[in-house]
C-alpha cells in the first residue's frame, strides 16, 4: 500500500494593515504555519501593532473595555492581566490601581502588549521565520496570470510580493484631508496641539473619540469654551462599578435571539433588562451578552431592517454598548457642569472658510434654527468615512476601480460574504 502524502505546497498570505486586526491576524496565522509558509505583515507607518487605535501616548486615554476582557489570546482570558502583572514597576506605575481583570488601561500600554507579542513570535517563538515585516505601503494587488489564481501585492517602491491570499486589515476609514482649522484625524497630536487655551473648539461627534479629545484638550490646560455636535447629542453611556477582580457576568439568553425582526429583537433585549433589574442585575449586563451573538444577529437581518437599525436605532446601540471608563467620563462630566463643554443635537449644514475664519452652520435638531459657529479649531470625531471613492488607501481605490472590490448596499465599507471574502461588481466572492 502506498503512503499518502502529508506534504503540501507552501503558502504565501500579506496581511495589508498592523494595528490592532492585522497584528492579531498574523500572530493567529502563525499558529498554523508550516515550514516555508511566508506571512507579510505591511504597514505603512514604523510602528506594528498599534494602528491608530493604541498609538496615543496620553496615558489618559484609556480603553473602554476592561483589561480582563482584552486578551489576544482567547484560549487564554487573563493573558493581558498578567502581562500586566509583569511589568516593570515604574511602567505600572501609569495605572491606577494594581492591575486585574476590572482595571481600564492606558490604550497606548495596549498597544504595546500587541508589539510584543509580535516581537515574542518574531524573536522567540518556534515560528518567527515564517513572519516578515514589510515597511512600506501596499498600493495594488494583481492577479498573476500564470494560471495558477496567484496574486501578488504592489508596493509604494514598485516591488511585487507573490502571494496566495491577501487579508484587508486597513482599520478605520478617516473621513478626509485635514485642511486649515479643520482635523479630520483626531488621534493626531496636532488636532489639539496650537491652540490658545481660551480658544474656541468645535468637535463633530460626542461619542468615545470625542471623549479622547475632551481629555486631550484639557490635559494641555485649555480653558475655552468647547462645543459638540452630533445628531442626536447622546454622550457613551458609564462601564458600572466593579470590585478589583471582579468580571462582570454576561447575561445569558434563555432562548437564541433572532435577527429576522429588528422590533421583536428589541423587544426581548428590553425583556431582559427588565428580568436583570428584577433580579438585582444591571441592564449592562445584557448589552455585554449580546457581543457573541451580533454578527450573528446582523446576518441574519434583511437588508430593510438594517438600513432601519442605521437610522434609528445604531446611536442609541452605540452609547449603549460602547461605553467610557468611569474616570475617564468623570472629566467630561465635570467640564459639563463648569459650562465650559456643551453638547449639542443637531446637524451640520456647512463648514466654510477653514483656512482664514472658519465658520460652521448647525441646524439644531427638531427645529429650523440654525446656528452658527466660529472656532479657532474644527475637530471631526466622527468615525468611519461611509464615502468610499474618497479614500486615501491606494489599494482600496485600486479594487474599487476595476471592480474587484464595491461598496455595501448601506455604504458602510466595502462588501463581503459571510466568511470576509471581498464580492466584485458582479456579485462574485473572491
Amino acid at each position: 500500500m502506498s503512503k499518502v502524502s502529508t506534504t503540501r505546497t507552501a503558502r504565501n498570505i500579506a496581511i495589508i494593515g498592523a494595528g490592532f486586526t492585522g497584528s492579531l491576524t498574523a500572530l493567529h496565522l502563525l499558529k498554523h504555519a508550516r515550514p516555508g509558509d511566508r506571512i507579510y505583515l505591511i504597514e505603512r507607518n514604523a510602528q506594528f501593532g498599534r494602528g491608530l487605535a493604541y498609538s496615543t501616548g496620553n496615558p489618559n486615554h484609556l480603553l473602554n473595555v476592561r483589561a480582563g476582557n482584552m486578551s489576544a489570546y482567547a484560549d487564554a482570558p487573563d493573558h493581558f492581566v498578567q502581562w500586566l502583572r509583569k511589568l516593570p514597576k515604574a511602567t505600572r506605575a501609569m495605572l491606577p490601581e494594581y492591575p486585574g481583570p476590572t482595571t481600564f488601561v492606558p490604550r497606548g500600554l495596549y498597544g504595546s502588549y500587541i508589539q510584543q507579542q509580535l516581537g515574542d513570535e518574531l524573536w522567540r517563538g518556534d515560528r518567527g521565520g515564517n513572519l516578515f515585516l514589510v515597511t512600506d505601503e501596499a498600493v495594488a494587488i494583481h492577479r498573476e496570470q500564470d494560471g495558477a489564481k496567484r496574486l501578488s501585492v504592489e508596493l509604494a517602491v514598485g516591488r511585487r510580493l507573490p502571494v496566495d491570499r491577501v487579508v484587508l486589515a486597513t482599520g478605520n476609514l478617516l473621513p478626509g484631508r485635514s485642511k486649515g482649522a479643520y482635523f479630520s484625524n483626531p488621534w493626531d497630536e496636532a488636532a489639539t496641539r496650537g491652540l490658545g487655551a481660551e480658544d474656541e473648539v468645535l468637535i463633530l461627534g460626542s461619542g468615545l473619540t470625542m471623549v479622547d479629545t475632551i481629555v486631550s484638550l484639557l490635559d494641555r490646560g485649555h480653558s475655552g469654551p468647547i462645543h459638540a455636535v452630533s445628531r442626536r447629542g447622546l454622550l457613551p453611556r458609564l462601564h458600572m462599578a466593579a470590585g478589583v477582580d471582579d468580571l462582570p457576568r454576561p447575561w445569558q439568553f434563555e432562548r437564541p435571539l433572532s435577527g429576522a425582526s429588528l422590533s421583536g429583537l428589541l423587544r426581548e433585549i428590553r425583556s431582559a433588562c427588565k428580568e436583570a433589574a428584577r433580579r438585582g442585575e444591571d441592564w449592562r449586563i445584557v448589552v455585554d451578552g449580546l457581543r457573541p451573538h451580533t454578527q450573528r444577529l446582523w446576518r441574519e437581518m434583511p437588508q430593510a431592517e438594517r438600513a432601519r437599525f442605521l437610522r434609528h436605532l445604531r446611536p442609541w446601540w452605540d452609547v449603549h454598548r460602547h461605553r467610557s471608563a468611569p474616570r475617564v467620563m468623570a472629566r467630561v462630566l465635570e467640564a459639563i457642569q463648569r459650562r465650559q463643554l456643551a453638547i449639542h443635537a443637531g446637524r451640520v449644514e456647512e463648514i466654510v472658510d477653514v483656512e482664514r475664519a472658519p465658520s460652521v452652520t448647525v441646524r439644531m435638531r427638531g427645529t429650523d434654527w440654525q446656528r452658527r459657529f466660529e472656532p479657532a479649531r474644527i475637530i471631526d470625531c466622527t468615525g468611519l468615512a461611509p464615502d468610499l471613492t474618497k479614500l486615501e488607501q491606494p489599494v482600496i481605490r485600486q479594487l474599487l476601480a476595476e471592480g474587484t472590490a464595491r461598496a455595501d448596499a448601506l455604504n458602510l465599507g466595502v462588501d463581503v460574504a459571510g466568511d470576509g471574502a471581498l464580492i466584485d461588481t458582479k456579485g462574485r466572492a473572491s
